[in-house]
């Protein structure tokens, strides 16, 4: 799958909340980005950008900002650690990724950005509230 692994959906951690049972990792992507583990089940592979200080894997669900059971990326997978304000990637999202994104909970759909060659063009530019609701006024 050529297409699916080029693809990778980057994401910044936000907070991280630890209850009893689990640890939450909450990012600014959501589901409306890339809905395969919502919708059916898909598993990305998540890296983190920088560098692990060791490497401990810790159980946590990477989840995302909207208000809806199904906004998660993956649940109860050992990771290596990863703190808000670090970047994370989610692996072989392109086949499917913006195919299936959507502007759900009036969320703005990512920038696109190609790498070819060492060098970064932005093929799609990020979505502005005012590109979303100029559709419905």
């Amino acid at each position: 799958l050529i297409v699916g692994n080029a693809g990778v959906l980057l994401t910044k951690c936000l907070y991280e909340k630890r209850g009893s049972a689990k640890t939450f990792k909450i990012v600014d992507a959501g589901m409306n980005d890339l809905i395969r583990p919502a919708l059916y089940e898909g598993h990305h592979e998540i890296v983190p950008l920088a560098e692990p200080s060791s490497g401990d894997r810790f159980k946590v669900d990477v989840v995302g900002p909207i208000c809806e059971s199904g906004d998660f990326f993956c649940q109860d997978r050992p990771l290596p650690d990863f703190q808000p304000g670090d970047y994370i990637a989610l692996m072989s999202a392109g086949a499917y990724g913006f195919a299936m994104a959507s502007n759900y909970n009036s969320r703005p759909l990512p920038a696109e950005i190609l790498i070819e060659g060492g060098t970064a063009t932005v093929i799609r530019k990020r979505q502005t509230l005012d590109d979303i609701i100029s559709g419905e006024l």
